[in-house]
């Protein structure tokens, strides 16, 4: 019988979900012990190009209505379907206790949310 994750509907493999469900090594409370929430709510790649470039949305548009898709949005796709961005790499979450300044919640390190906002990359 083939079991599919409740969370993003890919097919478990070994009981456990590339996108943190059911993973038995990802810390499930903080230093406090206040239980940690998986989210994986991800927002679109455009909203992350515009966020990395300082590019404008309807700039982006108007780009991407030319028929021009952008190297680096053709990446951070890759790297979203991937789940190598999470809240380990934005700007908001505080990794050593884990917690998420905008949500106010402390979320597992493999989660994301829409208010995703991703450090400078070189």
């Amino acid at each position: 019988m083939v079991e599919f994750c409740p969370e993003c509907g890919s097919i478990l493999r070994k009981r456990s979900c590339k996108c943190g469900y059911n993973n038995q090594n990802s810390p499930t409370e903080n230093v406090d012990g206040t239980s940690l929430i998986d989210i994986w709510k991800p927002p679109f790649p455009k909203i992350i190009f515009c966020k990395l470039t300082g590019t404008p949305q309807d700039k982006l548009n108007t780009i991407l209505s030319k028929g021009i898709y952008p190297e680096k949005l053709k990446d951070i796709t890759k790297k979203l379907k991937n789940h190598l961005y999470s809240c380990c790499n934005c700007v908001y979450y505080n990794e050593e206790i884990f917690h998420c300044q905008i949500k106010n919640k402390y979320l597992k390190k493999e989660s994301i949310c829409r208010s995703f906002e991703p450090f400078e990359e070189p």
